[in-house]
């Protein structure tokens, strides 16, 4: 009983400190004021006159800033300020869509015709787990050459830093859709014939595993010089203090920067289309040969924020939980 009562002063004191226009009160008052000024007041749908659509405007602000007086507010639930700041953006697109003019009945017909797309739904199956094919290969590899080629560049082996410094830079400065048209189309006149799925593998490993080598170089250097030297003098070889002190700290290092270029590996495989990969960009423009409309096109991008989304929240935990690491 008495926690009660303590957590009920300690709410108390604290709304005798909040500014009115912080309070929930007021901000309730605002809100349903700003409501009934849309019921009485906002333009009915379609493009409106111009002093109407200066009232949306300003409509429109008044909205703007009751939010971010509550966005601005550390007292407010973490749950409300979600919700209001999806409010704000729901409510801009529905502003668009309600007054912008546009022929929303030609775009669903256009860009939306569900009508067509049986069959499509198959196509998206198979080259989403192309997609995925290709990722995960190229991933896997790109970091394997990546991490090698960082830990030789290191070393200050005048040979090792001119043969990986080309490598790096001429790949990193290379677009990948040229890469890629070269190894599928050019290394066949010097009797190397790769099937399009390597050969898109290999221009996206090239590309990014120069990426990574300058990843991984940077992140085994900024390891403090001492801690190698201290290592050495306990009598640890230069392999196990490199495996036992050095790449446990970098990989802390490296974790952010390295997960941003495995997602954006991910959208790169899109640019498989050109040797014919049956990834996913491919099966949806061949669907939009074969339904005659850009619809399945236009679902294949929605296909791609289904999979990546998921896959850039779980970087972002992976790199919440390394700064939790480093911070012990």
């Amino acid at each position: 009983m008495t926690d009660l009562r303590t957590t009920i002063d300690d709410w108390r004191k604290r709304w005798a400190y909040q500014p009115w226009f912080r309070r929930y009160e007021w901000l309730a008052i605002g809100f349903f004021a700003w409501i009934a000024v849309a019921l009485l007041f906002l333009p009915p749908f379609g493009k409106p006159a111009p002093l109407a659509a200066a009232g949306v405007i300003v409509w429109y602000l008044l909205g703007f800033a009751m939010a971010g007086v509550l966005l601005s507010d550390r007292e407010k639930p973490i749950l409300l300020k979600r919700a209001t700041s999806l409010s704000v953006i729901v409510l801009f697109f529905w502003l668009f869509y309600r007054y912008s003019g546009t022929r929303w009945d030609r775009v669903q017909e256009q860009f939306f015709d569900f009508s067509r797309m049986d069959g499509v739904w198959e196509l998206y199956a198979q080259g989403l787990l192309v997609t995925l094919q290709v990722s995960i290969v190229a991933a896997f590899l790109s970091i394997v050459f990546g991490l090698t080629f960082g830990i030789l560049r290191t070393l200050g082996n005048p040979v090792l830093d001119l043969f990986l410094g080309l490598h790096v830079d001429i790949f990193r400065a290379l677009p990948l859709i040229v890469s890629m048209v070269l190894i599928f189309y050019a290394l066949p006149f010097l009797g190397i014939r790769l099937p399009a799925f390597w050969a898109a593998v290999l221009a996206l490993v090239l590309m990014n595993s120069a990426y990574q080598t300058e990843i991984f170089r940077a992140g085994i250097e900024s390891v403090p010089r001492g801690q190698v030297d201290a290592a050495r003098s306990l009598g640890l070889g230069p392999v196990a203090t490199l495996r036992h002190v050095v790449l446990p700290q970098a990989f802390k290092i490296v974790i952010p920067p390295l997960t941003n270029n495995l997602v954006s590996l991910v959208k790169d495989t899109a640019v498989a289309y050109v040797i014919t990969v049956p990834e996913l960009l491919t099966n949806a423009q061949q669907a939009v040969t074969w339904k005659r409309t850009p619809t399945p096109l236009v679902m294949s991008m929605f296909v791609y924020l289904a999979t990546l989304i998921p896959l850039i929240h779980l970087t972002r935990r992976l790199e919440r939980r390394m700064d939790a690491w480093n911070t012990r």
